[in-house]
């Protein structure tokens, strides 16, 4: 990762096409997620515009535009940063934000649902598959493309664009919080065991479950993240972390959890 300000690497390039500030923000966004730049990074309006060869206008607008993704802060006279990483606060309005939007959302998708759709849900599962990657990244990012694209899918199923602009908003966040604490390093049993469930209460027709099973999946997924939080805090490998004490069954009930770090 870059520890300096933006402006002092070539990470980002010249876009070629017409629409400058939605390639400048594309451009700025896969860096963001990818964990390019740490948290804090001053992010120079005239160092990226030399770096792109641009006007310092569509990157300003860019900016802008990320600001509102919570994934850059502006402050007066300081400018551009990049946001710092989730404190334990931010992760439960994050997950109590996602409370409120997902169990809603796999109820409206189980009453839509179609073959395309079940079908679309059941692959992610199987490519979420429980194991340890700690040591290959590139099968981590597949299992977290995997658990993104569950209930990414049941998202778009519900079939409303604004609650599905609101959710991808969140997801992006998840997201980085991911790859910059180096958290899920390892597929969690109890995580594919919850799709599991989500996915049998759906292809059943059982709307009400599958509303129930993503409440109890998100509370389960924020116990993770605060996990991986406090590992990343105390730089410990979250695949070294002591077991979680509990957690919340499909059912809503209390049972002991292997060792979890993907939501």
């Amino acid at each position: 990762m870059n520890n300096g300000a933006v402006g002092e690497t070539s990470a980002l390039h010249a876009p070629s096409r017409a629409s400058l500030t939605d390639q400048v923000y594309d451009m700025l966004l896969a860096s963001l997620m990818q964990g390019v730049y740490e948290p804090g990074t001053r992010l120079s309006i005239d160092g990226l515009a030399r770096e792109m060869d641009l006007s310092p206008t569509p990157v300003r607008e860019a900016l802008v535009r990320l600001e509102s993704t919570g994934l850059v802060d502006r402050s007066a006279l300081r400018g551009y940063r990049v946001a710092p990483l989730m404190t334990p606060t931010d992760i439960d309005h994050l997950m109590d934000a996602r409370h409120l939007i997902e169990p809603e959302v796999a109820y409206r998708a189980t009453v839509k649902r179609d073959q395309a759709f079940l079908a679309a849900l059941q692959e992610t599962i199987v490519r979420m598959k429980p194991s340890d990657h700690a040591d290959n990244i590139e099968l981590v990012r597949g299992s977290w493309a995997a658990d993104e694209a569950f209930h990414s899918i049941i998202c778009t199923q519900a079939g409303n664009p604004f609650i599905e602009r609101a959710y991808r908003s969140l997801g992006g966040q998840l997201r980085r919080f991911r790859l910059i604490s180096e958290s899920g390093m390892r597929t969690s049993p109890d995580a594919v065991a919850e799709h599991h469930a989500i996915f049998a209460a759906i292809s059943e027709g059982d709307a009400q479950g599958a509303a129930d099973k993503m409440r109890a999946h998100i509370e389960n997924a924020r116990q993770r993240m605060l996990d991986d939080q406090s590992a990343h805090e105390n730089n410990v490998s979250p695949v070294d972390q002591p077991e979680p004490v509990k957690s919340v069954a499909a059912n809503g009930s209390r049972s002991q959890s292997d060792q979890s770090e993907t939501s």
